[in-house]
């Protein structure tokens, strides 16, 4: 029950997550960003949390959330591989996973503050309120699309085998190459779901370096050794007893997160035709988000049956299986993505 809205939040963004990329390719990131939904979902949000006290509300604003990110947060991921390129697609999205966990830290306070001076029930909504509005004025006054980048990067980056088929692909198609076909693509996809079912455990800051680190030493000896920590840590803390073993055990997991969250993005992002790169992503965050809705059934059934210490070294033996996984079927793709950096800003800045 608890967990129940957790799930509701995956359900909604799974799916959205490939509408989403597929849209982008199309009409570009910023439409999608504004228009086409984006910031306009976070507004059911706060109605339902500032009119409606019932669970079910709680379930049915998280499923707007849900769609809110899948449109907005994921539409900044691509705009920020478009802009930085082959080159530096790690260090991007080491920024953009690290700014947004700084983001959550900032609101959980502001929450707690505005909670304290106006209410439980209605101060952090209307924060909330501000911040959907915050976003929608940065994004119609601030944001241009980036679809120049990603013409330029199609047209003068290297050339994959997949690239033409990728390009005629439909819909379904790409979600089964993406899926089951090309093996860096599909191992990250499944890795994404069990990055997820993981999430409610630990987290790092460290992906500020991390993205970048990948981009010197490539993507899989990051994201195998993160996977390697996140599982160890997670076994581990059912092991110790008391503080002095699990804040060292969280610390671990965390650093183990930050070394494969950003890097499974730009793995699958060297992989992907530029000008299909939305759809690809679509198709990987699917998979990923779906963790959300998978992780908050699975978990609270093996707490439910097990209880909480057995769950946990369930997932972090999932975790470590994935680990293995990873090391045998994920491939180097940093090479792949060439060297070619993407539109400069003065290109944009005459579209």
């Amino acid at each position: 029950m608890t967990l129940s809205f957790i799930a509701s939040f995956g359900l909604a963004k799974a799916p959205l997550n490939l509408v989403a990329g597929r849209w982008s390719d199309r009409v570009g990131r910023r439409p999608v960003l504004i228009a086409v939904a984006g910031w306009m979902f976070g507004i059911p949000v706060v109605g339902f949390f500032l009119l409606v006290h019932a669970w079910w509300a709680v379930i049915v604003a998280n499923l707007f959330l849900g769609a809110n990110q899948a449109f907005a947060w994921t539409m900044t991921i691509n705009a920020q591989l478009d802009i930085a390129g082959p080159r530096q697609r790690g260090m991007a999205m080491g920024i953009n996973e690290a700014t947004r966990y700084i983001g959550v830290a900032i609101a959980t306070w502001l929450a707690v503050y505005v909670a304290r001076w106006g209410g439980l029930l209605r101060a952090p909504v209307v924060l909330e309120a501000g911040v959907v509005v915050g976003g929608l004025v940065t994004s119609l006054w601030f944001i241009r699309d980036t679809r120049d980048f990603v013409l330029t990067e199609a047209r003068t980056g290297v050339t994959r085998s997949h690239d033409r088929a990728v390009r005629e692909h439909t819909a379904w198609q790409s979600f089964v190459f993406a899926s089951f076909g090309e093996p860096s693509l599909s191992v990250s996809s499944w890795a994404g779901l069990t990055n997820k079912l993981a999430d409610t455990v630990a987290w790092g800051i460290s992906q500020f370096g991390t993205g970048a680190l990948s981009d010197i030493i490539g993507r899989k000896r990051p994201i195998v050794t993160g996977f390697g920590l996140l599982g160890a840590g997670l076994v581990g803390l059912t092991l110790v007893h008391g503080m002095w073993g699990w804040v060292p055990l969280a610390v671990l997991s965390g650093l183990g997160m930050a070394l494969l969250y950003p890097n499974l993005n730009s793995t699958v992002s060297d992989v992907a035709p530029a000008d299909r790169r939305g759809s690809i992503l679509g198709v990987y965050r699917l998979w990923r988000d779906g963790g959300y809705f998978v992780g908050g059934l699975l978990i609270g059934g093996l707490i439910a049956i097990f209880g909480t210490r057995w769950a946990i070294d369930i997932i972090g033996i999932v975790v470590l299986l994935m680990t293995i996984l990873l090391a045998w079927r994920l491939q180097e793709t940093h090479h792949l993505a060439g060297s070619q950096p993407a539109a400069s800003h003065s290109q944009v800045g005459r579209s």
